[in-house]
């Protein structure tokens, strides 16, 4: 297991959950395009090579070098060369509950290291995946399993997931709590962390706690972390809908209904202008199973 250099302040994270969503070994299901990703992705050429893009970042790399491509969620466009094979690995977080977010460089190329190697090989070869059909490594989460192979799986997954995120941390990528000065806005960015996605909230009581208008939390807000918690809880909600999203089996009315939208049209309209297509639209698309 790695040793942590990260010098991220420490925080509570008893309610970080990793989980591995997808273990694909072959060629890339989404060769060429724009593709939503919802979830914390390490890939690996095995063969030929690949370019990417996010939030203005750009990398290029082939099967020639030892490096894992790491990307946090969010939309990438990517092309593969036609003679591509990979490994891809996606990983959901959920909610730790503690504010963390994803900061720094949103896409890295990283030289890995003997040890990190070997643990993805312990993942991609251990006993529960082995047992899978290739559709099934594309829905981890839908799997049924014995106790012992699912905590065997777990293992594996938090052991690679450590690998990645101290290999992230050394080339500019990061998963921490922002370090928040102004202790009325520590306080407030923890209720609405901690808040679950079914709770509604209200500006002026957020505020009040703190002896504050709505206005002045407002403006405290975007000096320290250039956001306001309205559009704070609105992030929330978009990441909450988009991995649930993702889960094919739930119904996008359980989950429009789970936001608190009364009827289907309100969540879709709600999706469509803060995402740009609608929420039938980004299930379908490639990379969101």
């Amino acid at each position: 297991m790695p040793t942590s250099n990260d010098t991220a302040q420490p925080a509570n994270w008893h309610a970080l959950h990793p989980s591995l969503e997808r273990c694909y070994i072959g060629p890339p299901q989404g060769k060429s395009g724009t593709f939503p990703g919802t979830v914390f992705t390490l890939c690996k050429l095995l063969a030929g090579a690949a370019t990417m893009s996010k939030d203005g970042h750009q990398i290029e790399t082939d099967s020639q070098t030892e490096t894992w491509i790491l990307c946090s969620p969010g939309t990438r466009t990517q092309h593969f060369s036609d003679d591509a094979k990979i490994i891809s690995i996606h990983i959901s977080l959920g909610n730790p509950q503690n504010g963390a977010e994803w900061t720094g460089a949103p896409l890295i190329c990283v030289p890995t290291e003997a040890a990190a190697e070997a643990t993805l090989a312990r993942l991609v070869h251990c006993q529960p995946l082995q047992a899978c059909s290739p559709r099934q490594r594309l829905d981890l989460q839908s799997l049924e399993l014995p106790i012992t192979a699912h905590l065997e799986l777990q293992q594996h997954s938090l052991e690679l997931f450590n690998w990645a995120l101290q290999l992230a941390s050394r080339h500019g990528m990061h998963y921490q709590v922002p370090r928040i000065q102004d202790p009325r806005v520590q306080n407030s960015h923890q209720t609405l962390a901690s808040l679950s996605i079914r709770q509604s909230f209200s500006r002026q009581e957020l505020a009040a706690q703190e002896g504050l208008t709505a206005g002045q939390l407002d403006r405290l807000w975007r000096v320290e972390l250039d956001i306001t918690p309205n559009q704070y809880r609105d992030r929330q909600r978009l990441t909450y809908a988009c991995e649930q999203l993702r889960r094919k089996e739930i119904p996008i009315k359980v989950i429009a209904a789970e936001l608190g939208f009364r009827h289907l049209s309100q969540f879709s309209n709600w999706f469509n202008s803060r995402h740009g297509e609608s929420p039938r639209s980004f299930r379908k698309r490639p990379g969101t199973s």
